[in-house]
């Protein structure tokens, strides 16, 4: 019998290295392939947003930009004036009326930690070896 089949290629170990270039081949051009994809999603939304950003013809213009530092403190207050209400609203939905917020400031985190401490000790084991 000496009939010639594709089989006949893949024989031995040239055609294990065979197989594997072709098989190698196959998995860089789909990765190549959704490389390109991936690029062109990124202009395709670039795109799709300068449409978004930009404004009609009839729109009003933008406001001018805030000079120094009487605009920055009033937007800092009035920034602290919406946190505080919606905290209070967040508090009053929760506790009820009879609570009321008195006060607020941010809290920062300690730098050392003991929690940290432990938890860097835990994921550390096994690696003093």
């Amino acid at each position: 019998m000496t009939t010639s089949s594709v089989a006949q290629h893949f024989v031995g170990v040239q055609g294990g290295l065979v197989m594997s270039l072709i098989a190698f081949s196959i998995v860089f051009i789909v990765i190549m392939g959704l490389m390109f994809i991936m690029m062109g999603m990124k202009h395709v939304c670039n795109v799709i947003d300068g449409v978004k950003t930009k404004a009609p013809l009839g729109a009003p213009a933008a406001p001018a930009a805030p000079t120094a530092k009487t605009s920055a403190a009033v937007a800092v207050a009035e920034d602290d004036g919406v946190l505080l209400a919606v905290i209070s609203a967040a508090i009053a939905s929760m506790c009820g009326s009879a609570a009321k917020v008195v006060s607020f400031a941010p809290v920062k985190a300690p730098a050392k930690s003991s929690w940290r401490f432990l938890g860097k000790i835990q994921n550390a084991e096994g690696f003093q070896d």
